[in-house]
C-alpha cells in the first residue's frame, strides 16, 4: 500500500471489496482513505471496478493499493472537473455553431458526448460534497444555495430534450449558447467553492 509492503493476511479470505474494507480499518491512518488499486499490475477503473471487487482476494497474485486524504482527493477531483467543464463548454458552443450551419446530425452526436461529460462532473461534485460533509442547503453560490445550483443543469437538459423532440434546432442552439453557458459559469463557481472548502479543511487538519 502506497509503495510499502503489507501483510496479505490483513485482506482476509473473502472478496476484494471485503479485503479493502479491512485494510481501510486496520492500516489507513486517520483522515486517509483508499482511493484506487491495481490488480496484477493493471489499474482498475470505471466499469471494471465492480467486477474486480466481487472476486476473491486469492484470485489475484499482486494487489497495489493507494490512499489519500479526502481533502487531497477532492482538490484533485475538482481540478479535473474544472478542466473537463471548460473543455465541454467549448465543445457545446461548437455544437451550437453546427446547428446554426445546418449540420444537425454531427451536432447531435457531439452533444451526446458533451452531456456525458456533464454527468461525470455532476457525479464528481456530488461525491466531493459528501466527502467534505458540506450541507448543500447551507452554502450559497452566486446568490443560490448549492442545492439549487445542483438542479440547474437538469432544468437546461429538459429544455434540450424538448427542443430535440420538436426538432427545433434553432431553439436548441439558443439554449446551448445562452442557458447552458449560464449554468456552466455557475458550476465553475460551484467547483471553485468546493475546492476552497477542501483547502480550508486541509488547513484545519480535519
Amino acid at each position: 500500500m502506497d509503495d510499502k509492503a503489507i501483510d496479505a493476511a490483513v485482506l482476509g479470505e473473502g472478496t476484494l471489496e471485503e479485503g479493502l474494507r479491512e485494510v481501510q480499518t486496520a492500516l489507513c491512518a486517520p483522515r486517509r482513505i483508499l482511493v484506487s488499486f491495481r490488480c496484477d499490475g493493471e489499474e482498475i477503473v470505471g466499469a471494471a471496478i465492480a467486477g474486480a471487487l466481487g472476486r476473491p482476494v486469492a484470485s489475484f497474485e499482486r494487489l497495489e493499493l493507494f490512499s489519500s486524504t479526502k481533502e487531497d482527493l477532492v482538490i484533485e477531483t475538482m481540478t479535473q472537473a474544472a478542466a473537463s467543464l471548460e473543455e465541454t463548454e467549448t465543445a457545446t458552443q461548437n455544437v451550437a455553431e453546427m446547428l446554426i450551419q445546418g449540420k444537425s446530425s454531427e451536432a447531435i452526436a457531439n452533444l451526446g458526448e458533451c452531456l456525458q461529460v456533464w454527468q461525470q462532473v455532476h457525479d464528481a461534485v456530488g461525491k466531493s460534497l459528501t466527502l467534505l460533509d458540506m450541507d448543500p442547503s447551507a452554502t450559497t453560490i452566486r446568490d443560490e444555495t448549492i442545492a439549487v445550483a445542483l438542479g440547474r443543469p437538469k432544468d437546461v437538459l429538459l429544455q434540450i430534450k424538448k427542443a430535440l423532440i420538436a426538432q427545433d434546432y434553432v431553439l436548441l442552439a439558443d439554449v446551448l449558447q445562452y442557458e447552458f453557458a449560464d449554468v456552466t459559469d455557475l458550476w465553475h463557481r460551484l467547483i471553485a467553492r468546493i475546492r476552497q472548502e477542501a483547502e480550508e479543511q486541509q488547513g484545519r487538519g480535519r
